[in-house]
């Protein structure tokens, strides 16, 4: 892979897409440039939508608000001039899955997304742009679970609102003390040890810890439904409590230390650096990546050598950067175009590419339209299907999930109101500077639009022989439209495409 591939390889996997002008911006600067770029995104201005928001302080939810919700962050992504920002909203989303079905009010799915990215505080209930001691979405991990547990959609999610003093134990609901060590930080056993991680005990445990965690259900001008964190200590069991091998402490910041820093006897690396390890460069690089991979971003994630510990961000630029046996599998052979898109990535990623200028995003037709395509393929955002979230690679493919994406592509591409097509072939044409290209032509620059390679001789064959080939239409000009509709539309259908 040469740099030019491994810019490209970067951009796709740290954002959405490879755009041309972000490519030619990466091969000026250089790969290494470029990862500082995309790795420190806070120089790079947040977009209007996101600093202004949604209006959340209304007496209630206005109609609709999922769809809205959907439709901004949808809109967030394909707009950004923070793709790695908003990625990794979209990882945490998928890690700490959490569904609008089961919290008090739509809105606080829009709280937990800003709080992904760095914007909400959950001691005060608001938004701030950003949150000054916010460490998502890159930044101390063990600080992060303070800020997920915190989180209001989160407290009514998984129910530790109600997780009261009980006795020497356990505390009143373990739900989300045992989903912080299954699923969010460690796992039930560590992947690499291939050991139990932690017993029930330390589920209960934690559960003790845990207690008092809980909402302030008391509304006021400043949180018109349930918003802020606030800490009962009457329900509160001070402890000391057992837990992954330690005793004493008296509230959770105990439990959070030593989720962070617990190691099995005779490993090196922590147990949730080897869990992040394993999430990340699965995310990012390629599925089930090797031990002596997971180790080294665990060691990065310890800080052994030398790094601040538990910063997401070393971890990334670890997976980036080149010049270390971690990058060298991100840029290898096995890495690229490994990547199932997920629908999200694949809607997204195409929206950046061919730019459909009818793209209204207020428009009630264009929200039905993208919503109800990226339900069909498999993911609706804010609406994960378990507390396990998504599953990811192949798992986004099956017969009727893939005609899913090909039926987006067709109504992308020619509707789906045909009076209105939201794509335009003669703007896509002129942007391209393909006014009067051959058939060819068309072809091949299209082809590395969209799949940033040459295509095998038979696909391209097969495509050129698409566009020669002859149809009812007399008028060129309306000929041109529906071949290049028909080009975009069949790129968008073959395999390649729905890897990154």
């Amino acid at each position: 892979m040469d740099t030019s591939d491994q810019i490209v390889h970067l951009l796709r996997r740290a954002g959405f897409a490879a755009e041309p002008e972000d490519i030619e911006r990466g091969i000026a600067q250089g790969l290494g440039q470029t990862v500082n770029r995309l790795v420190g995104f806070e120089q790079a201005s947040e977009i209007d939508l996101i600093v202004n928001g949604l209006d959340v302080d209304e007496p209630q939810a206005p109609p609709r608000f999922l769809e809205t919700l959907q439709i901004w962050w949808l809109h967030a992504m394909a707009s950004t001039r923070r793709p790695l920002q908003e990625k990794m909203v979209l990882f945490w989303h998928g890690l700490f899955a959490t569904s609008k079905d089961g919290v008090k009010d739509v809105r606080q799915m829009y709280l937990q997304n800003q709080n992904f990215r760095g914007n909400f505080n959950p001691d005060t209930g608001r938004i701030v742009n950003p949150d000054p001691g916010s460490p998502f979405p890159v930044g101390n991990f063990q600080q992060m679970l303070v800020y997920l547990t915190k989180d209001p959609a989160m407290l009514y999610w998984l129910d530790n609102r109600l997780n009261r003093r009980l006795n020497d134990e356990v505390g009143g609901n373990e739900n989300y003390a045992r989903e912080l060590h299954e699923l969010f930080s460690m796992g039930p056993e560590d992947v690499v040890a291939q050991v139990p991680n932690y017993t029930e005990r330390d589920v209960r445990q934690a559960a003790r810890a845990l207690t008092g965690w809980t909402v302030n259900i008391r509304l006021d001008e400043l949180n018109n439904f349930p918003r802020t964190f606030r800490f009962d200590a009457e329900r509160h069991d001070p402890g000391p409590y057992e837990h992954l091998g330690h005793v004493g402490g008296d509230n959770a910041d105990f439990i959070f230390r030593n989720l962070v820093t617990h190691r099995h006897p005779g490993q090196q690396q922590s147990a949730v650096g080897r869990f992040l390890g394993f999430r990340l460069f699965s995310f990012f690089g390629y599925e089930n990546p090797e031990p002596e991979i997971v180790n080294a971003l665990a060691d990065v994630f310890d800080g052994a050598n030398g790094e601040v510990p538990y910063e997401i961000r070393n971890m990334l630029r670890t997976i980036f950067m080149p010049g270390n046996p971690v990058s060298e599998a991100f840029y290898s052979a096995q890495a690229f175009r490994a990547h199932v898109k997920s629908p999200t990535e694949y809607l997204v990623g195409s929206l950046q590419l061919l730019r459909p200028s009818g793209l209204d995003w207020q428009d009630a037709h264009t929200k039905a339209f993208i919503t109800r395509s990226l339900r069909d393929m498999g993911q609706t955002l804010f609406r994960p299907p378990s507390v396990n979230g998504w599953r990811e690679g192949l798992g986004w493919m099956n017969a009727s999930l893939a005609m899913a994406r090909f039926n987006f592509a067709n109504d992308l591409t020619s509707g789906p109101r045909k009076d209105q097509p939201l794509f335009d072939v003669h703007v896509f044409l002129e942007r391209s500077d393909l006014q009067l290209a051959s058939f060819d032509e068309i072809v091949d620059v299209t082809t590395l639009l969209l799949l940033q390679a040459p295509v095998a001789d038979q696909d391209r064959q097969m495509l050129v022989n698409y566009m020669n080939a002859p149809i009812n239409v007399i008028d060129e000009a309306e000929r041109l439209e529906i071949k290049v509709r028909g080009l975009i539309h069949l790129i968008m259908c073959m395999s390649a495409y729905q890897l990154s």
